[in-house]
């Protein structure tokens, strides 16, 4: 039976290592998987959809990218819902339809991020827009399959920022939002949004011991 596992956390908080560590795993066990990113509004597809409308009106979007260009179109609030509005129909594409078939011909599924750090992305970019109240949005929610294994690996803003400037990281967030970003994920373990919650400012070894018993518990 596959499964859909799911990895959160802020930046630098050690995701991508640990994706590698159980891609690693399953293939010494022969497990068809596959890894889906995923960040509303930065999909694949929603990137060739923007990319396309550059080509055909390149006057309609703002290049990528940060830029006082970008920040002036997304201060208006008809351009915030519209784009708000295309990246959930985005993810309700990726999350409802990409997600059941690859589980249906046989993949287990390692998300790197999921549908409730693309919550605390809107809430940060989008502050004054109640999406959440959306019947699009709640869609999305009751549509977007429900993870076997969700973890999330907690690290300080101050942990983050310190990684994020050793990687030299081209957009790195300032320690305000990072501040931020961190209450938010609180606030949703607090709502028990996801199954386990680890400590990622542990060594990679540690960390990877707990996530290989979470995965050889299921298994079982």
């Amino acid at each position: 039976m596959s499964h859909i596992i799911v990895v959160s956390g802020i930046d630098s908080s050690g995701k991508s290592t640990q994706i590698k560590n159980i891609e690693k795993y399953f293939r010494s066990l022969g497990i068809r998987y596959k890894v889906v990113w995923s960040r509303g509004g930065y999909t694949s597809w929603f990137q060739w959809i923007k990319n396309t409308v550059r080509k055909v009106n390149p006057s309609s979007l703002p290049p990528p990218g940060l830029s006082e260009e970008r920040e002036q179109v997304f201060r208006n609030t008809k351009i915030q819902r519209l784009w708000l509005s295309a990246a959930i129909l985005d993810l309700i594409r990726l999350y409802s339809i990409t997600l059941r078939f690859y589980r249906l011909i046989g993949y287990n599924i390692v998300c790197d991020r999921y549908l409730w750090d693309t919550f605390i992305d809107f809430k940060m970019n989008f502050p004054h827009i109640e999406f959440e109240k959306w019947l699009l949005w709640k869609l999305l929610v009751m549509l977007a399959p429900k993870p076997d294994i969700s973890i999330l690996f907690t690290i300080s803003p101050e942990e983050s920022m310190r990684r994020s400037k050793l990687k030299n990281e081209p957009f790195s967030e300032s320690m305000e939002r990072r501040k931020k970003r961190y209450t938010f994920y609180m606030e949703l373990v607090n709502e028990d949004k996801w199954q386990y919650v680890i400590n990622g400012e542990r060594t990679i070894e540690e960390i990877w011991h707990d996530v290989r018993e979470i995965l050889m518990k299921d298994e079982n």
